[in-house]
Formats: structure tokens, sequence, C-alpha cells
């Protein structure tokens, strides 16, 4: 008597259904982790000393996720190699959320161009969560050196023993604009770095250093209080927050502008589900009213959660940075 192949069916059928519950269960676990996100204290990283850019920021971003995920944002300082120490530490942490990166556009495409076997791959190794924001760099001098504007700051630098101003900064980016300003108006900088903007502010102050090329929410406070002289911004219009301090472009250098942006990123693998989570609560961060107007007291304009525009300018900066790099003669180090 032939076997009913009943049976056979049955366990066939049965090992087919385990396995569509299986990865079920798989499938939703992240979605399931991202209505549980986040759970637990999250960690943003900043590669540079407080008082620059980025901290104040990244303070500032924290506070508000804070309040709007109901869970602890804790900024984490991780200065070094150009931000490099903190922007690596991200790259290689657990991608589930809990370890996020504020990065300056010099950690992310100009450590490439400058920097010799960096850990990290820009690219490869993160999740674009928002372009935070972006603003201009300051040319900044202490108010005891004898110059009063940028003009005579040119004339001042070709005065000095090699013909260069030593000039504080605290990431490759900010090299690289400086030596885009050399190549435009001809005032040579020997570039001296620092752990941070405030680190750099401080050496300008003192007396250290000449001059510093710096993020303008940095040196507001001190160009206000009359302590440092702001000669210049980098980018194409006038700071809000800076109003008196004329562009690069209208002393006699038209179409100049290199602004500077930051950034946050997760590491890469974070679930599409947290990823979603976050941009969609720093997206209405950026456009909240506070938020929108530190921001601009400090000199900058908000960004966006456009995270494929963002890892398009990563990609694109890179090959403009490598340029400037080439044609000033910088080599990796």
């Amino acid at each position: 008597m032939q076997k009913s192949p009943a049976g056979p069916r049955r366990a066939a059928l049965r090992a087919i259904s385990a396995a569509i519950a299986t990865t079920a269960l798989f499938l939703a676990a992240p979605f399931a982790a991202a209505q549980d996100y986040p759970d637990k204290a999250v960690k943003v990283v900043v590669g540079f000393a407080p008082g620059g850019t980025n901290d104040i920021l990244a303070r500032l971003l924290a506070a508000k996720l804070q309040d709007k995920l109901k869970q602890t944002f804790i900024v984490d300082n991780k200065p070094g190699a150009n931000s490099a120490i903190g922007n690596d530490f991200v790259a290689k942490a657990a991608p589930d959320g809990y370890t996020l990166l504020v990065s300056s556009s010099g950690g992310l495409t100009t450590n490439p161009v400058l920097m010799k076997s960096l850990s990290y791959d820009p690219v490869k190794d993160y999740e674009p969560i928002a372009l935070l924001g972006s603003f201009p760099l300051v040319v900044t001098v202490s108010s005891s050196l004898p110059v009063k504007d940028f003009a005579e700051l040119v004339q001042y630098s070709k005065k000095t023993k090699d013909g260069k101003l030593d000039n504080g900064t605290p990431t490759t980016s900010f090299v690289l604009v400086a030596e885009t300003i050399s190549a435009t108006a001809g005032v040579k900088f020997n570039h001296i770095l620092y752990r941070g903007s405030g680190p750099v502010v401080a050496a300008v102050l003192g007396g250290e250093i000449q001059t510093g090329v710096l993020d303008s929410p940095a040196v507001i406070p001190q160009i206000k209080g009359g302590k440092l002289k702001g000669l210049a911004v980098t980018t194409a219009k006038r700071s809000a927050a800076l109003p008196d301090v004329p562009t690069i472009a209208e002393l006699g250098y038209p179409g100049y502008d290199a602004p500077i942006w930051t950034a946050l990123m997760a590491p890469k693998g974070t679930p599409a589900p947290v990823l979603a989570r976050l941009r969609t609560a720093v997206g209405e961060i950026l456009q909240d009213k506070d938020m929108v107007e530190k921001m601009h007291a400090l000199g900058m304009d908000p960004g966006d959660v456009d995270s494929a525009a963002l890892a398009k300018r990563i990609a694109g900066d890179i090959v403009r940075w490598k340029k400037v790099a080439k044609d000033a003669n910088l080599q990796p180090e």
C-alpha cells in the first residue's frame, strides 16, 4: 500500500511557515528597535576640544534631542589628530544609533586629502543623517596686532621674517580654506595645529600666533567684546552675526566663497528605522525657532536632513580640496 504524501507535505509546510515566521521576526526587529529607540543614553562624539563650532552645535543639538526623544544625549569630546580620533571612534562603534558623530567638513572631506593612512573612510564608514549647518571662517587677529583691516594684514605678512603669518588651526579644512586665501590675496601662512578652536583663540589672544582663520561661532564673543578683530569672512555674503566684517569677495577678490559645514553621522549599518527616527527629530529641530535663532546668533545657517545630498557633498568636496592641496603643494602627512 502506497504511503500518503500528506505527512511529508505537512512537515514541509511547517518548515516553510517556521522560516517565514523567523524571517518576519528578523525583519521586524529593526522596526521594533526603532520604536523603542532610544531606550538608553546616546553618545554624541565631537573630535575637538570644547569651545569650537562642532562642540557648541553638538551641545545645542544634544539638548534638543534629549527634550524631543526623552532620553539622555551626552556630548563626548575626543580631540586630536585633526578630529580623526573621534571620527575613527564612531566609524568603529556599534551601528545601533547609540554612538553618533558631529563632524566638521574637515573631518569628512579634508582629512582624506591631507592625512596619510587615515583609519576611516568618510564615504564608506558612515550613514549621513543631516547637514546641521554651514558658516564662514573669519580671518581673525588680536586687537593688539598693528593692522586695522585685511589689506593691512596682507602687507604686514610680507614684512615678517619669512613672509608668513603664524596661523593657528584646529582642523585640516581650515588649512585648505586659508590656502585659498593665500592663492587669492597673496597672504602666506605657517599653519600650526591645535586641538580645537578654543585653544587657537587663546593662542591668538596670548600672542603666541598672529592669526586664526577660524569658525565664526568660536570668535564672535571675542570680536564683539573688542579682544579680537575680525578682518574678513570667507563666505560669499556677510555673516548676520558679524555684519560689520566684510567678505573677502567684496575686498577686491570677486567670486571668492569658501564655506565650512558640520554634519551629523552614524556608523555604517545603523538600522534604517533608527536613522529615519533621528532624521525626523533633527529635521524638526533645524526648523525650531529657538534653534534657528541660536544658530543665527553663532553665524550659522541651519541645514537639512537630505542625506543623499549630504553624501554627494562629501564626495564632491573631497575632489575640490584635492585640487586646492595640489595647487598649494600640500602633501599628506
